[in-house]
């Protein structure tokens, strides 16, 4: 089950859902967002994504991954995004 994204912003970032992956047990994934960090203009700044749950891969791997495209590193988007990650977090409990 996931949930909408559509609150995931802030006043200079927001986040773009561009797949949802179902778990598949037999490959060990967890159910997961892959979205977009775009800045307000609708500039893609970089790629985030959350896996919901816990396994012996996210033992190693954690919950969300992320990356910020070089012209736009330093500038806190990251820390900004996994923000906006936990918050979708809580909503699966």
């Amino acid at each position: 089950m996931f949930f909408g994204v559509e609150d995931l912003k802030t006043d200079e970032i927001f986040l773009k859902l561009t797949k949802t992956c179902e778990e598949q047990p037999e490959k060990r994934w967890l159910p997961a967002y892959y979205l977009d960090i775009c800045l307000v203009d609708g500039t893609t700044i970089g790629k985030c994504d959350l896996r919901i749950g816990h396994n012996d891969k996210t033992y190693i791997g954690g919950n969300i991954g992320y990356g910020i495209d070089e012209p736009y590193r330093g500038h806190h988007y990251a820390a900004k995004a996994c923000k906006l990650l936990f918050q979708q977090a809580k909503k699966h409990g």
